[in-house]
């Protein structure tokens, strides 16, 4: 298993205060306490015992609107294992449902920002090197991603959002008694607390869904709330938190856009390079809205000084915990061996260009080329990375798989639920933070808990890994590899990678790592052995309509989901010179011709369904169409290093002018080109406006944030 630093750590040192907490009568919810409080429920006193029980907030608990739009105080009700709200949290007037429990999360955001501010990094615990357990051979293989602050390979055209319909998912049928069960157990619920919980779960699935597809990249992240039930979505505008209130999920107004954290995120990728001492996992916190960065008490001095200038946008922490990895029929979550090394688990079983059949597994159970799988029976049942095309255990992720080429083995869509009942695959989706997922594996069996982090990178001491996600389940060594579903609806989630060293059943906090199983289906080109289609229709995020110029470098990258992946892309009406990647849905070219057209990008999934976008997209010179200004995305650069940005306009009429306010030190624009020169004098971060002027006087402007490092 790869040892990984504890996000469990970091909450605790974020938490509000645990308080005690008792369950109200039905009495005590509808009448007035003799405080002066408000009734915590809109409930009729004297509600029968068989009536029916109301899980919604009257109000919910919104961020961004006025006092006077919440609900009254709350009362906490009790949830086991669970810290109940703050005074803080309380105070502002959330309301909750009855049967949903207080939680840590409401008026979290405020809690760690109050406590983060209490900890400099000279506090920093002790934390413990990391040591690879299986002692596999290394390959570090480029991790080909998109980053938001590279410009010199092309202009990254920033993707806004067009109004988009999107067919709402199904509702999803009960779930089984076996894993409410599971639910029970694992997180201390009652079994109406579980079912409750899962209900919630998938109707916030839908949301989420539904508010991808309206916002695009507008979006900086998206949550389950367990407190009040309902999905809450991270957004910088007032007119974009109404429409996620006409969504029916609740907003949170923040600081900084997604796209701007990525930009941070993508930096000190950068900078920890093949890894830093002490430094152990970084990425985006979307409900705190910030990047986390865990570290030991070692770390790198001048990595820790060069991650203040980011300023509020970087949390450093510790974490109290070091990640590892762990390391008839095939079915998820089931024992295999690699060749004489020490047991793994299955993953999910797929099948391969021609109908194939493998399984996929984690990429540091597959490092050996050619090597003998063993099922559980101890016989052989196939070749693990045949031709050394398939393991990746490098910053492009953590999946492997391996081909069943022998004769007597049988593809099972199912994950094994032990003492559970086991759960029959329907599709794939990427997790959701706040939701629940199940994860079976053979040493610790069918376990259950909550997504805490996605998109995170962690060093393992001998390998860095970028996005995976965390989960607060518990795990063992020789899990490595099993199963990760979604606590309701038999979706596919991901491939168990590592853990912290406290395993199921002993004392202490726990969590596990897992690698998203759509990037690993995506890379194999895979198919998952399911039992049903996937219910819901496949949906594309929306793409603002597009303007550049004849001979002008464009990227515009597309996303989807729903549907069982992985998606082939194809697109009409591109202008001439550009074309779209089949296999990732990037758009790409330099337009040869003047002109505008109608765009329609199309994803389809293996089961043949399809989802689209469209927009326009217009090519011009100098002249025509609505003046736009393309961000560059966030800079990085050095002091005494040359900068050298080209801004890109297009629309509008006559000659253009540009002008900056907020440049770094030492930095200037050409009026007349837009181009952007100078050496940096000063370190720090700064946002700079850009405007660019036509010659009827029209504007349009970008803010670029610059972080200069010495």
């Amino acid at each position: 298993m790869h040892p990984t630093p504890s996000p469990s750590a970091v909450a605790r040192l974020r938490a509000a205060p645990l308080q005690p907490v008792r369950r109200l009568r039905t009495s005590e919810r509808s009448s007035d306490t003799g405080s002066g409080a408000q009734p915590q429920f809109r409930e009729g006193a004297g509600r029968g015992k068989g009536a029916r029980r109301r899980r919604r907030p009257a109000a919910p608990c919104d961020e961004t609107a006025p006092p006077s739009r919440r609900g009254a105080a709350p009362t906490p009700l009790p949830r086991k294992g669970f810290p109940s709200c703050s005074a803080a949290a309380e105070g502002a007037g959330c309301r909750r449902a009855p049967g949903v429990f207080a939680s840590s999360r409401c008026g979290l955001s405020a809690a760690r920002r109050t406590t983060s501010a209490r900890l400099p990094p000279a506090r920093l615990r002790e934390e413990p090197p990391v040591t690879h357990p299986r002692g596999h051979r290394r390959t570090h293989r480029p991790r080909r991603s998109v980053t938001w602050g590279a410009a010199a390979a092309g202009v990254l055209l920033t993707l806004g959002a067009l109004q988009h319909s999107a067919q709402a998912d199904p509702a999803p049928p009960s779930p089984d008694t076996a894993l409410v069960e599971a639910v029970q157990r694992d997180l201390g619920l009652t079994r109406q607390e579980a079912t409750e919980r899962l209900a919630d779960e998938a109707a916030a699935q839908r949301t989420a869904t539904a508010l991808r597809g309206e916002l695009g990249d507008r979006l900086a992240g998206v949550w389950f709330d367990a407190g009040s039930g309902t999905l809450a979505a991270a957004v910088t505008s007032d007119a974009d938190a109404a429409e996620v209130r006409a969504a029916g999920a609740r907003p949170h107004k923040v600081a900084h856009s997604g796209l701007e954290l990525a930009a941070v995120a993508d930096e000190i990728t950068r900078l920890v390079g093949n890894g830093k001492e002490g430094v152990r996992s970084w990425g985006v916190d979307i409900r705190d809205n910030r990047v986390r960065v865990a570290v030991a008490g070692d770390a790198d001095p001048g990595f820790l000084k060069a991650l203040k200038v980011f300023g509020d946008r970087v949390h450093v922490e510790t974490g109290a915990d070091t990640p590892r990895q762990q390391g008839g029929e095939v079915a998820g979550g089931e024992k295999w061996v690699p060749g004489s090394e020490s047991p793994c688990s299955i993953g999910f079983s797929v099948t391969r260009t021609g109908g194939a059949k493998a399984f996929v597994t984690a990429g540091h159970c597959t490092n050996d080329v050619n090597q003998a799988a063993y099922g559980k029976d101890g016989t052989r049942v196939g070749t693990s990375n045949k031709g050394g095309t398939g393991s990746y255990n490098n910053r492009e992720g953590d999946f492997g798989i391996v081909d069943v080429d022998q004769s007597g083995w049988t593809l099972s869509n199912r994950v094994e639920g032990y003492s559970q009942s086991d759960v029959t695959l329907t599709g794939s989706q990427d997790a959701t933070v706040g939701t629940l997922v199940c994860r079976s594996g053979q040493t610790s069996q069918y376990r259950c808990g909550e997504v805490t982090q996605v998109n995170q990178s962690v060093d393992y001491g001998n390998v860095v890994i970028d996005g995976l996600s965390y989960s607060d389940a518990c795990s063992a060594g020789g899990d490595s590899g099993g199963s990760y579903v979604t606590a309701s609806g038999g979706k596919a989630v991901g491939i168990h990678s590592g853990g912290g060293s406290n395993t199921c059943g002993s004392s202490g906090e726990t969590f596990t790592i897992f690698q998203p199983v759509n990037e690993a289906l995506s890379k194999f080109s895979a198919t998952l052995v399911t039992g049903a289609p996937q219910p819901g229709e496949v949906t594309v995020a929306a793409v603002s309509d597009q303007h550049t110029a004849v001979g002008q470098r464009a990227e515009v990258a597309n996303s989807a989901e729903g549907g069982t992946a992985p998606y082939t892309w194809s697109a009409s009406g591109l202008p001439a010179g550009l074309a779209v990647d089949a296999s990732s849905g990037t758009i790409s070219g330099a337009a040869s011709t003047k002109g505008t057209s109608n765009v329609t990008v199309t994803a389809t999934d293996s089961a043949g369904k399809t989802g689209s976008t469209r927009f326009t997209w217009t090519v011009g010179d100098n002249g025509g169409g609505t003046l736009s200004l393309q961000n560059p995305g966030g800079q990085t650069a050095y002091i005494g290093k040359a900068v050298d940005l080209q801004l890109v306009a297009s629309g509008g009429s006559g000659a253009r002018t540009f002008t900056a306010v907020g440049l770094p030190a030492g930095v200037s624009i050409d009026r007349a080109s837009g181009r952007i020169t100078g050496s940096p004098t000063k370190w720090g971060s700064t946002t700079s406006r850009i405007t660019v002027t036509d010659g009827a006087g029209k504007t349009a402007s970008t803010d670029v944030t610059w972080f200069i490092f010495y």
